[in-house]
C-alpha cells in the first residue's frame, strides 16, 4: 500500500468517525407560531410561560403541550404534534450513529409538524352553538381568503355567496367582506377575525 493511499484511507475514516458523533444541523430547538382569535393570551409550554399571542418564537423540540389562557376565556390546551425530522434520516445514512442517539435524547431528531397553531378561545359567557358558528365563519374566511378575494373582484362567485350564507346575518353584505378584506391587508387571520366581527 502506497503513502497516498494509506494517508487517503486515514482521512476517510477520519471522515466517517467525526460524522458518526454529528447531530442534526437544526439543533434541537425550532421556531414555532401561535394565534389566537383575541390577542394577548398567555402561551404556556408544558405549564412554563413563554409569551403572549401573537407568539412567534423559538422552543426545545423536547416539550408536548401548549395551554392558552386569557382573562374572561376558557382555557385551552394542546399536543404538539412531532415528526421524525428529515435530517435525521441523513445522519444516519452518513454514519450518524452515535449522533442520533443524541438527536433522539435531546429532542432534535423530531420537528413540530405543525409549527403553526392557530387556537379558538371561546368567551367564558359564550354559548357553545354561538363558538361553533364563529369558528366556521373564522376558518372558512382563513383557508378561502384568495377565492373570497377573487370573486370580490369579479363582482361576486361560489366563494364568497358560501361566506355570506355561513355568516347568516342579514345585514352583513359583500361591500362590508370587501371592507374587512382591504382592512386585513390580505393577511388571513385578521381577514378571519374581521370577518367575525361583522356579525
Amino acid at each position: 500500500m502506497t503513502r497516498t493511499s494509506v494517508v487517503g484511507s486515514l482521512l476517510v475514516a477520519l471522515g466517517l468517525g467525526i460524522s458518526g458523533c454529528a447531530t442534526i444541523a437544526k439543533g434541537t430547538s425550532q421556531s414555532i407560531t401561535v394565534s389566537t382569535n383575541v390577542e394577548g393570551a398567555e402561551v404556556f409550554l408544558d405549564g412554563v410561560l413563554i409569551g403572549r399571542t401573537p407568539f412567534v418564537g423559538p422552543v426545545k423540540k423536547n416539550k408536548s403541550q401548549l395551554r392558552i389562557e386569557l382573562d374572561g376565556y376558557r382555557t385551552e390546551t394542546l399536543q404538539l404534534s412531532k415528526s421524525l425530522d428529515p435530517m435525521f434520516w441523513g445522519n444516519i445514512i452518513i454514519g450518524g450513529t452515535l449522533g442520533s442517539i443524541t438527536d433522539f435524547a435531546s429532542g432534535a431528531a423530531y420537528q413540530y409538524a405543525p409549527a403553526a397553531y392557530q387556537v379558538d378561545l371561546q368567551r367564558g359567557d359564550q354559548s357553545d352553538e354561538d363558538f361553533r358558528h364563529e369558528v366556521a365563519v373564522r376558518k372558512f374566511s382563513m383557508l378561502f381568503i384568495d377565492e373570497i378575494a377573487s370573486d370580490l373582484s369579479n363582482g361576486g362567485g361560489d366563494y364568497l355567496e358560501a361566506l355570506v350564507h355561513i355568516i347568516a346575518a342579514p345585514e352583513v353584505t359583500t361591500a362590508d367582506i370587501g371592507e374587512a378584506l382591504t382592512t386585513s391587508s390580505g393577511d388571513a387571520i385578521r381577514f378571519g377575525q374581521s370577518v367575525v366581527d361583522l356579525r
